[in-house]
Order: structure tokens, then C-alpha cells, then sequence
């Protein structure tokens, strides 16, 4: 039967594939044999060489709060750090024996403290270090992370004159991450310097520099070569960043200058003899919050001088405010520094130079200086006593992120406000403040924790209740709800006439200023914004 189904030859070949197939078999049974018993079985694979050098950054995060013997062990089978020196010895502004060693690695930049005894004089920013750490000791000396116990062999010097990286760095970010940040150098821009010092008062002891509600310390040795310069009401401040135990046991950040080329930008200490600007100096007569296209660079406010102004001489302040739901810091709540608050809720305007006459408009704002956005009619021949590029540059003494927009068109008020003086805090009080738009209330005031924009006492606001007679110093608060509306809709291009009577003698709002919405042409001149419903001197 086989034969006549296959003949002879299907015969064979039919059992020769039954063989093949047998072998298959065998070969997958052995492999699959094979492959599950070296799955069980443990191997030492190979993990290659490992470093001599470990990171800074890495090195500190041994430290877990108490003193730590660095060794094979935690190093990880490393032994060295490297790094550049940015510390100063001949300053006298640095601890004693001390060095300060910076390093770059995976993008973040970190610094420690070496505790190197006379040595510490041989080194000089710029130096480049190699130094064994295996078996030194890491602890907090006087609240600053330092490598103690080196060998008298374990620094080397390899490289010199090397560029040194500083940061730029705000308070806020500085108290947020003050550990990141220590033994490192960074500079701080545009802070004032707390307590406000007179003329004549000298760097050594213990300051604090302020932006906004922020602050950190600064520390000026006795011995330091800039220790008896006049210390300034306000700078751009770099140096070294050292940690420091408070009372509550957290670590504060302070920054101790190298140099007295470390103090840039320097604003002379405020005078309190100096003259000031008189009761409603100045006045807020209208603004452009909307103009036509693309705001930024463009908004503006305009004001009046009640009185002749020499800014050099009475300086001031402007601040705009906006309070959108997710606007930061303090999203969703009230903010804490009120018109100081800086980052995305309040841009400062410090107003330093220029002479305007009584009655006399003048401008604060963006620096395209154009009647109705881009392409509009040029107004830079008009008073402008500053002008900011604010889309790409922060405010005014750090308070105020740059922004594509400082006045909002739509949802929660925002405000503006002026203030005597550059010195301004979270307790200063406007001499003039307008407010306008929505009338939600959670981003602007919270009467429980007394947080909120303190306002003027002026022809809508009062800092106490005229019936009830109970302070109200904040907008929204009590009988303080005057706010201006949106105009719907945006993009339209106005400009937000105020227009009211004040008496110049008696410096009294004889008539309550009013709101025009006055509809911009792309051509419209300067005069339109000047005359019509405007406010009027009496």
C-alpha cells in the first residue's frame, strides 16, 4: 500500500524527513535545556573601571545631617575631587583657613568648603585643585558643608587663572534651594540693603539684602579691605554663598563679597534729611492697557506732577499689578508682598532722572513709545521719565519678572500705583493708586493674614472707613471696591482717560475722577490723549 501511495522512492524520501525532523527536535529540547539553566545560574558580570574623580554635588550628598568619614565605600570606589577655586583669602572677607572650591558637572554647578588651615593663602581664584578626599571627614562648620581632615599631600594644584563661573541669582530662588547654591559664587542684582542705612554707615557686620518680600544675608568682615567703604542703599551684590544655622535650626543663606568690585551698580544711601515728594505729588490721569495688536512694549501710564519734580532729587516708584487665577508667585491667593511681590504679580518703574513742572503730563512705561502699538504714531517726543523694554528686561530693583504684558485686558484686576521714594516695602503706603477690571476677590486680598495691595487715600479709596471708621488699607477690602471695568471687546485699541478736579493748594479731589474709554487711531496724535476729559488742575 506505501509503495503504491509514494512508490519507492516517496518511501524513503518520507523517511528521511521523519529522521530531520527527530533532529530539530533533539537540538531545540537541548537549547531550551541549555538556556534555562543558565538562566538560574548567577554570573559576575564585568562593571568596568571605575573613576578616581567623583562630582561635588555627588560628594555632598553624603552628608545626611551629622559628620561623615568619606571612604571607598560612600565615595562609590572614587578618591578625588577637582575644581576651581573662587574663594579670596587675601580679601579677608572668607573664613579662616578656608578655600572654596567651585565644580561644573552634568550641568549643574556646586561648591564646597576646604578646610586647609595657613594653606589657604597659596590659593587664588582661578586656581585649578585636585584634592583626595578619601579619607577626610564631612561635617557642617559653623553651618557651612566642609571637607576637614585632608592630608597635607591631597591638594594639588593643576591649572591656574581659569575663568570663574558666577551665577545670577535671586533671593527668592536662593531661599528656595539655599543648599544648591552654597559654597558657590553668585550675584544678586538691583537689591536694597536692610536696615535702610544713613549716610555715612560702613559694610562690616551683618545686613540683609532685599528684593521684594525676599531676603538673605550679607556678612562683611571686620577685617575686610572694603570693610570701611559707605555701604550703598542698594546694589548689584556678588560673592560667596555660606549657610548658617538660624533660631528655628533652618539653614539662611548669606553672601559674603569678595571684593569692593564684587558692589555694582551702586545707589547712594537714602539721606532722611533729604527733601520729599509732597502729598499727591503725583497723580495718575489715564493709561493704555489694550493697545492695538501685541501689547508688549507698548502699555503705558500716564500721570501728573501736582508740583515741580526734580526725580534726582525726589526719586519715585511705579508699580503695576496683575492677578490672574494661575499668576505666580502665590497662584490663586493674595500675594504676600503686595506691591513688591515681584516675579509674575507686580514690575516696579523707579523714577531716578528727568524734571517735570506742576501740571505738566508725563509718561511711564514701555519703551516702543507708540500712541496705539506697533506701527502707531511715535509719542517719544512726550515727558518720558522711564521707559522699560519690559518683554525681555526684569523691573526695577529685581521686582518684576520680564513680561509680555504688564496690565491685564481681561479676568481679575490689576492696578497701578506710585509711591514716594525708590525704598519701597511690603508696608508702604501709594500716594496714588487706580485699580481696574474683574472684581474677583481671592488674588487680591485676604483680610485674615492682612495681605493684599495697600492703597491711597484718594478721590475713590481710603485707608480708614468713612462711616465706620475701622482701617481698610487694602484695595477690595471694607468700603475700598472702586474698580474700573474691562472694555469689551479687547484689541480695540484705548486709551483710559481719567478725568477729575484736583486743587492744588489744598490737594483735594474737588471733583472725582471719572473713565473715558477713548477709541485710539493708529494716527491719533499725542493731544488726543491730552486734552478732552482729562484731569484739571485747580
Amino acid at each position: 500500500m506505501l509503495q503504491r501511495t509514494f512508490g519507492g522512492r516517496g518511501l524513503n524520501e518520507f523517511k528521511e524527513k521523519i529522521r530531520n525532523m527527530k533532529k530539530v527536535f533533539l537540538c531545540f529540547f537541548v537549547c531550551t535545556l541549555t538556556f534555562l539553566w543558565c538562566s538560574c545560574e548567577k554570573h559576575n558580570y564585568a562593571e568596568g573601571i571605575l573613576s578616581p574623580y567623583i562630582a561635588v554635588e555627588d560628594v555632598r550628598s553624603i552628608y545626611k545631617g551629622s559628620e561623615v568619614k568619606l571612604n571607598e565605600s560612600n565615595l562609590r570606589g572614587a578618591e578625588k575631587i577637582v575644581g576651581i577655586v573662587i574663594s579670596r583669602a587675601d580679601s579677608g572677607n572668607v573664613p579662616g583657613g578656608v578655600v572654596i572650591l567651585q565644580n561644573f558637572t552634568r550641568g549643574n554647578i556646586r561648591g564646597i568648603a576646604l578646610d586647609v588651615g595657613a594653606e589657604a593663602a597659596s590659593f587664588r581664584p582661578g586656581d585649578s585643585l585636585m584634592v583626595t578626599v578619601k579619607g577626610a571627614a564631612l561635617k557642617r562648620v559653623n553651618g557651612t558643608l566642609t571637607i576637614s581632615g585632608l592630608a597635607d599631600t591631597a591638594i594639588r594644584k593643576v591649572g591656574q587663572r581659569n575663568t570663574v563661573t558666577q551665577q545670577v541669582v535671586s533671593p527668592y530662588t536662593l531661599n528656595l534651594r539655599p543648599e544648591v547654591f552654597e559654597s558657590t559664587l553668585i550675584r544678586v542684582k538691583s537689591v536694597s540693603v536692610s536696615p535702610a542705612p544713613v549716610p555715612g554707615e560702613i559694610f562690616a557686620g551683618d545686613r540683609f539684602l532685599i528684593a521684594g518680600i525676599d531676603s538673605i544675608g550679607m556678612h562683611t568682615e571686620p577685617a575686610a579691605g572694603f570693610a570701611n567703604k559707605e555701604l550703598p542703599g542698594g546694589a548689584s551684590i556678588g560673592g560667596v554663598v555660606f549657610l548658617k544655622a538660624a533660631e528655628d535650626g533652618a539653614l539662611k543663606a548669606s553672601v559674603w563679597p569678595q571684593t569692593y568690585a564684587d558692589i555694582t551698580e551702586r545707589r547712594p544711601p537714602v539721606d532722611p534729611n533729604a527733601p520729599h515728594l509732597g502729598n499727591k505729588a503725583i497723580i495718575i490721569t489715564g493709561f493704555a492697557n489694550d493697545v492695538k495688536g501685541s501689547d508688549g512694549n507698548y502699555e503705558y501710564v500716564q500721570f501728573m506732577a501736582t508740583e515741580d519734580i526734580d526725580f534726582a532729587v525726589t526719586p519715585a516708584s511705579v508699580f503695576t499689578c496683575t492677578n490672574a487665577g494661575g499668576a505666580t508667585p502665590y497662584p490663586g491667593a493674595a500675594p504676600a508682598g503686595g506691591w513688591v511681590t515681584g516675579g509674575g504679580r507686580t514690575y516696579k518703574f523707579e523714577l531716578t532722572q528727568g524734571v517735570v513742572r506742576k501740571g505738566e503730563f508725563f509718561y511711564v512705561g514701555g519703551s516702543n513709545k507708540r500712541i496705539n502699538g506697533a506701527n502707531s504714531t511715535s509719542i517719544s517726543n512726550a515727558k518720558w521719565v522711564r521707559a522699560i523694554a519690559y518683554v525681555s528686561t526684569d523691573g526695577d530693583g529685581a521686582i518684576g519678572a520680564s513680561s509680555s504684558g504688564l496690565l491685564p485686558n481681561s479676568g481679575n484686576a490689576g492696578g497701578i500705583a506710585v509711591f514716594d521714594g525708590v525704598n519701597i516695602v511690603v508696608a508702604s503706603v501709594p500716594m496714588d493708586v487706580v485699580f481696574f477690571g474683574g472684581t474677583g476677590i481671592a488674588t487680591i486680598v485676604n483680610v485674615e493674614n492682612s495681605t493684599g495691595y495697600r492703597i491711597a487715600d484718594n478721590d475713590h479709596y481710603h485707608t480708614v472707613d468713612p462711616e465706620t471708621h475701622e482701617a481698610q488699607p487694602f484695595f477690595f477690602q471694607g468700603s475700598n471696591l472702586y474698580v474700573i471695568p474691562h472694555q469689551n471687546p479687547s484689541d480695540q485699541g484705548i486709551f483710559v482717560k481719567l478725568g477729575g478736579v484736583l486743587n492744588s493748594a489744598t490737594k483735594t479731589w474737588e471733583e472725582p475722577r471719572g473713565y473715558e474709554f477713548f477709541l485710539m487711531e493708529k494716527t491719533s496724535p499725542l493731544t488726543s490723549i491730552e486734552t478732552g476729559k482729562v484731569t484739571l488742575l485747580k
